[in-house]
């Protein structure tokens, strides 16, 4: 962060920090007290646990005294951001690689991952994994090399989700040597994103773990944009239909047919669109699990929830 401050001669910092996590908190206070001199214009900022507080325009709103929602663009933070003036908005894993390639060179940096994408990774990884956490892996590492270092499967594995719940669903079979590199992962429609990487046991239901997800999301919308207030719980409406089967899938499968180009692109920030993406995924990579909602034979609905969904307390300021 000291770094980034000298290269855009920033007279101060923030370090966003979730609200509710009070050990990251307390990690970070104590860092910055080791740093006293070099770190006395950085402060810490305890961001409300909402899903679109961390997006960069919103962070920006709130540090300037407003409520943590997306602003629309233009202005970007880059141009008018924290009380108005120009400001940089980086991820925390960027700017740790940042300190790096300042103590180390560039050609240690790129001493690992791939030439085109050189450098490592943080993953989080969880699901049927033994020993599910945080890894760290050189770009390009095969998806199966990551799963093995988190003690390999432990069950047999139906999906993966790349890049969290605005990420995409991947079918497990035949996917497992794919390189964790953008170009590889755009390949099959996904992305890093944010890094998170769930393997779905395959007695597991998909689509039930997606309707969850999603009636989540729904409800983490920032209320401003019709897109979101309107679109993402009928979309969660719709999946909820899917998921409980008979008669009404067919219909539920219309909706979501004709919402989805309704909300993509329309809204202030991407959190309409994220949305879209992993119902996009989860309708192709489940497809066949639709005819046993369908004839009511789906069983996996009935499993513990997977992925996890914040429970904050639903304030934006």
């Amino acid at each position: 962060m000291l770094v980034a401050m000298e290269a855009v001669n920033a007279e101060e910092a923030f370090v966003a920090v979730a609200r509710e996590d009070d050990r990251s908190h307390t990690c970070l206070e104590a860092a910055l007290r080791e740093r006293r001199r070099e770190a006395r214009r950085i402060r810490l900022a305890r961001v409300p646990d909402r899903f679109v507080a961390g997006e960069e325009s919103a962070l920006v709103h709130w540090l300037s005294g407003g409520e943590a929602k997306p602003t629309f663009k233009p202005p970007r933070p880059f141009e008018r951001g924290v009380n108005g003036r120009p400001t940089l908005v980086q991820n925390v894993e960027t700017l740790a690689n940042l300190a790096l390639v300042a103590r180390h060179g560039a050609g240690w940096f790129r001493e690992i991952g791939l030439e085109e994408e050189p450098g490592s990774v943080l993953a989080t990884v969880r699901g049927a994994v033994r020993r599910p956490g945080v890894v760290e892996v050189a770009l390009g590492t095969p998806l199966r090399a990551l799963v093995d270092l988190c003690g390999g499967l432990s069950e047999p594995s139906r999906a993966v989700l790349i890049g969290g719940y605005f990420g995409t669903w991947i079918p497990a079979e035949g996917n497992l040597d794919l390189p964790l590199a953008q170009a590889a992962l755009g390949s099959v429609g996904a992305s890093l994103g944010a890094r998170t990487i769930a393997v779905l046991p395959r007695r597991t239901c998909g689509l039930s773990e997606t309707a969850r997800i999603v009636r989540y999301l729904a409800g983490e919308s920032a209320g401003q944009c019709g897109p979101c207030v309107f679109g993402l719980p009928a979309v969660a409406d719709a999946l909820d239909a899917l998921v409980g089967g008979g008669s009404r899938v067919g219909g539920a499968l219309s909706r979501l047919d004709r919402l989805a180009p309704q909300i993509v692109r329309r809204g202030a920030c991407a959190h309409p669109d994220g949305t879209l993406r992993l119902v996009a995924s989860a309708l192709a990579v489940f497809a066949d699990e639709i005819d046993e909602h369908l004839a009511g034979r789906c069983t996996g609905s009935a499993d513990a929830p997977l992925l996890p969904t914040a429970s904050g307390n639903g304030e934006w300021r």
